[in-house]
């Protein structure tokens, strides 16, 4: 089954996938420039040619930055070229009707009419597109020679592995170099009718990632076991590798994991990499561009809101706690007070109900419009806190959850926000059963976290505050 590749594999970095992406769009991209836009800046104007090329660099620059966050620089060969296409096609028609909506709202702002900006739009995108066909195709043919091939192991010595090893060796411009094999605790005796290779056992996953540089690494258990298998994940935590599992129908129909497939075999990925440069440099950006602006007008309502606590019910205005953030460090979280003083003085913590005696008549309408989240805006600003991600649990209450969910540490690996997929999809906690069934939406907003969820979790964040559904 594992024969033995008689081309020379060589593995590029994904950074190197990436600038390929970003020059190769860029050539195709001066091909439409030059022959629509040129013509259209040059007529009756007096654009020298150094001022020509500075238009032409400031927009790949512009293009780069707005595609880089809705990752379609990705790397990976799997990356469907349609899928990819439609987005490139569907941002930049995006950008034309902003610039074409923006001059109609202010005349003469570009040297284009918006005619020509649609027509020099159709020409860029056409140009991108043809890009992206022939590199994906490039890339893909490379593969089955042997060149940016992603060392693999599959765990779980079954007819399941067996499936997923066949369909990999007999399609290489899928980009898995098979190596081999690692033991799973479930798996049955090998009966030696397949031709495998066994690198190991799967309590040693770490070592053998490490040893062998392994860049993927795909679950193949005989049954999806949700504790085997986040034990099997936990094992290989801290490993810079991409792990996909081999699903039952019931993971794939819901829709809380990211999929792909080997050519007809679904795998639910789970996303290795959270330090991407959406999240470590865009993000924080966006925190801080949004975070700063809305403190500063928000700055009128905070004094009556202050004004009305105070005279409501004794006690300070603000409510501080200890949570648990990203890499496990412990901050203090600061809220506007909605309860009476010392309401968990002798409870001890627990959460709030929906018609909890201790939260006081402003707290009740602070609740409501989520108002009393406001000073979380400070923790954005000062790093501690994201505008959108997990909500940031006291660390009671992480440690129990911890020792229930071997996976929960997963959550510490981004910064937590003040609203998140699992706020617009679920009400205030009230027990611990409402904390578990929220880690489900925590998980799968950390799977798929990019621009568009956040934008999406913003808009709804918007309208709950709007509203009053809050509680």
């Amino acid at each position: 089954m594992l024969e033995t590749l008689q081309h020379l594999r060589i593995r590029f970095p994904r950074w190197v996938i990436a600038w390929g992406l970003y020059i190769t769009d860029a050539i195709f991209a001066f091909f439409a420039f030059y022959t629509v836009l040129i013509p259209l800046l040059s007529r009756g104007e007096h654009y020298s040619q150094f001022d020509l090329f500075l238009i032409f660099g400031l927009g790949q620059v512009f293009l780069g930055i707005v595609f880089l966050p809705l990752n379609l620089y990705r790397s990976e060969p799997t990356v469907s070229r349609f899928y990819e296409i439609q987005q490139i096609v569907k941002v930049t028609f995006m950008i034309a009707l902003v610039a074409v909506f923006v001059d109609a709202l202010t005349p003469n702002t570009w040297p284009l009419s918006a005619q020509e900006m649609l027509r020099y739009w159709f020409a860029l995108s056409m140009s991108l597109v043809a890009s992206r066909w022939i590199f994906r195709t490039i890339q893909k043919y490379l593969l089955t020679k042997g060149f940016g091939l992603r060392k693999t192991i599959i765990v779980g010595i079954n007819d399941r592995g067996f499936q997923v090893a066949k369909n990999i060796t007999s399609h290489m411009n899928q980009g898995f170099d098979l190596l081999g094999f690692v033991h799973s605790d479930d798996d049955p005796e090998i009966d030696g009718s397949h031709d495998i290779h066994v690198i190991g056992h799967e309590k040693d996953l770490k070592s053998i990632i490490l040893e062998n540089q392994i860049s993927e690494v795909i679950v193949a258990p005989i049954v999806l076991d949700h504790t085997h298998v986040t034990r099997i994940v936990t094992r290989a935590n801290g490993s810079p590798v991409s792990i996909k599992i081999v699903p039952d129908l019931h993971e794939v129909i819901s829709g809380l994991a990211r999929t792909e497939q080997i050519y007809g075999i679904p795998l639910i990925q789970v996303n290795p990499n959270l330090e991407t440069v959406y999240n470590t440099i865009v993000k924080r950006f966006l925190d801080l561009l949004i975070s700063i602006p809305v403190l500063i007008i928000s700055s009128p309502l905070w004094i009556i809101t202050s004004a009305i606590i105070k005279i409501d019910s004794r006690g300070p205005v603000f409510y501080k706690q200890d949570r648990v953030g990203k890499l496990q460090k412990h901050f203090i979280i600061y809220k506007f007070r909605t309860m009476f003083e010392n309401a968990e003085q002798l409870t001890g913590p627990v959460w709030a109900s929906e018609e909890d005696t201790r939260i006081t008549r402003v707290g009740r309408i602070l609740r409501r419009f989520r108002l009393d989240e406001l000073p979380q805006l400070m923790m954005v600003i000062k790093g501690d806190m994201s505008l959108i991600g997990p909500r940031p649990e006291r660390p009671y209450f992480v440690e129990k959850l911890a020792e229930e969910y071997p996976f929960y540490y997963r959550r510490h690996k981004i910064r937590p926000g003040i609203t998140g997929w699992a706020q617009i999809k679920h009400p205030y906690d009230q027990n611990i059963e409402d904390v578990r069934q929220k880690l489900k939406y925590d998980f799968y907003y950390i799977e798929n976290l990019s621009f568009s969820l956040d934008f999406k979790i913003l808009l709804s964040t918007a309208w709950v505050m709007l509203s009053g559904e809050g509680r």
